[in-house]
């Protein structure tokens, strides 16, 4: 190593001698004057630093990676080895984990979902569960990286402490990670042809999935749930694509990269395009980047109703570079607008209808005839009461639906229109 590094050396200095002989490239030279500063300096430290543990190659090199990087802005990252497989199956929908869907309330870890035939379902683990400690090692000590610690190389082992509701005791599960592959498209019929769809990340074929659903209830839709909330976004040709089902013509985003003069435009275009239904489309804090070029476009083309609250403001488009050690870089390349030509960056896709999320305190949801004393058993006077009616329809939804505030009146809005439309 010593060898290779004395001979790099030796040779950008010999190059930087021609360059200023020639005295024709000056830029040329500062820059190979800079990669000869960087090639001595890694050089001593590997061969001269007081602690040789601290000064290994690879280890300096990846130090030197992340300092670059540091200056730049916070999208643009170094990522190991380890990391970069990770992401790179993200994008694909296969992860190393267990095979739970959770989100965070209050900075409680409720799992959402313990999917089917997945080694968490297996082990036990149910739905609502609380994780109050991974591996051992309490939530609050983890903080926010928590989701992360829970992925892994397949075959790894991950232990899980719950609190489970009316038990006690925690409840410990050890699981051995698979590869998960998820569908990044969620489903619900909330009622007869007004559908709840959750997209919940931009995978590669994502749009495909969404374009499968739509193709086989055509004619049967009356009203789209279209929920992008705590999505953090993905691959940005899914979301032109999921965007494109939707708008008939014009222009869905522009990208602008390192030239400024060179603006890139996608266009809807009129194949496979659903307009014949209204749609209200949900999103929060949590939907970023991809999301928001989803959302934006809707809005723009005023194709979509926007409810819930602002998103998150990621006007940036990234792309992922593998490096020859396995590692990469993932750097941001293009800044995005939407058709009407607005920069989300650090501004964030402003809703329709501002809609917070809540949900009923226990002293109002007591404020009812049903929880007085002594209060008269009611029975209806015929079966007619049986359709028709917006609670009705709820009361059948699970219980995560049901108490979901923000869902329930996107709902009930799409009802609404329903009404206005009847001839």
């Amino acid at each position: 190593m010593r060898l290779i590094f004395a001979v790099l050396v030796s040779v950008l200095t010999m190059v930087c001698a021609e360059l200023s002989l020639s005295r024709t490239a000056p830029t040329s030279f500062d820059r190979y004057q800079s990669l000869e500063t960087f090639a001595r300096a890694v050089y001593y430290l590997e061969n001269m630093y007081v602690d040789p543990s601290e000064s290994q190659l690879p280890s300096l090199i990846e130090h030197a990676l992340e300092g670059i990087v540091a200056k730049m802005d916070p999208h643009t990252t170094w990522l190991s080895k380890r990391a970069f497989n990770e992401l790179t199956l993200d994008t694909k929908g296969q992860i190393g984990g267990v095979g739970i869907i959770v989100k965070v309330d209050k900075d409680h870890l409720i799992i959402v979902s313990a999917i089917p035939d997945k080694p968490a379902h297996r082990a036990g683990i149910k739905d609502g569960d609380e994780i109050v400690k991974i591996n051992d090692i309490p939530l609050e000590k983890i903080g926010p990286d928590s989701v992360e610690v829970m992925r892994g190389p397949p075959g790894t082992s991950l232990k899980l402490t719950v609190r489970r509701k009316d038990q006690e005791k925690l409840l410990e599960f050890t699981m051995t990670r698979e590869v998960i592959t998820i569908s990044a498209v969620n489903t619900y019929q909330l009622s007869e042809g007004v559908f709840h769809v959750q997209i919940t990340a931009f995978q590669e074929n994502t749009a495909e999935t969404l374009l499968k659903f739509l193709q086989e209830h055509k004619g049967k839709v009356k009203g789209i749930v279209f929920d992008l909330r705590d999505n953090p976004g993905g691959l940005l040709e899914e979301a032109v694509k999921i965007a494109d089902l939707f708008i008939e013509s014009g222009l869905i985003v522009s990208t602008v990269g390192r030239h400024k003069d060179r603006i890139e435009r996608e266009f809807a275009h009129k194949q496979n395009s659903f307009l014949d239904f209204p749609m209200i489309l949900l999103i929060n804090g949590g939907s970023a980047s991809a999301s928001e070029i989803v959302a934006g476009a809707l809005q723009d083309h005023q194709r979509a109703l926007i409810m819930g609250t602002t998103s998150f403001g990621k006007g940036s488009v990234q792309t992922l570079i593998g490096l020859p050690d396995g590692s990469g870089l993932k750097m941001t390349v293009a800044t995005y607008y939407t058709p009407l030509d607005r920069s989300i960056q650090a501004r964030g896709i402003q809703p329709d209808i501002v809609l917070n999320s809540r949900v009923l305190s226990p002293d109002q949801a007591a404020k009812k005839e049903v929880n007085l004393k002594g209060h008269i058993i009611s029975d209806d006077l015929s079966d007619l009461s049986k359709k028709g009616t917006i609670l009705n329809e709820i009361k059948d939804w699970p219980e995560a639906l049901a108490s979901d505030y923000q869902l329930v009146t996107a709902f009930t809005h799409l009802k609404g229109w329903q009404v206005f439309l009847k001839p």
